[in-house]
């Protein structure tokens, strides 16, 4: 339980720099997608790290332990990433979008 608030931290903060990303990626090529995804960073950590806290207050409020220690703290974001980056490409896929490449 004690990494569930950073994997949803993960999910939200790169699920979402996933989005800028692509459309940098789409509308300016390599360059687009690098500076996208610098602005979304910056934005989706903000957002990401509301949540995560707020799901770490509420697992506290239940008597769920939660502790961060550094094992737990960077796989769980780890796999969020993971986990939201595969969700928005996937459907990105699904639905055709495509970058440039080059």
């Amino acid at each position: 339980m004690g990494a569930i608030p950073d994997m949803i931290f993960g999910a939200i903060d790169t699920g979402l720099l996933t989005i800028p990303a692509l459309g940098g990626g789409i509308l300016f090529g390599v360059a687009g997608a690098i500076t996208g995804g610098i602005i979304g960073d910056s934005l989706t950590d903000a957002i990401a790290g509301f949540f995560e806290g707020s799901i770490a207050e509420w697992l506290r409020e239940k008597g769920i332990e939660e502790s961060r220690e550094a094992v737990t703290t960077a796989f769980g974001k780890m796999a969020g990433c993971l986990f939201g980056s595969g969700v928005v490409l996937s459907i990105a896929l699904l639905v055709g979008i495509q970058p440039k490449f080059g």
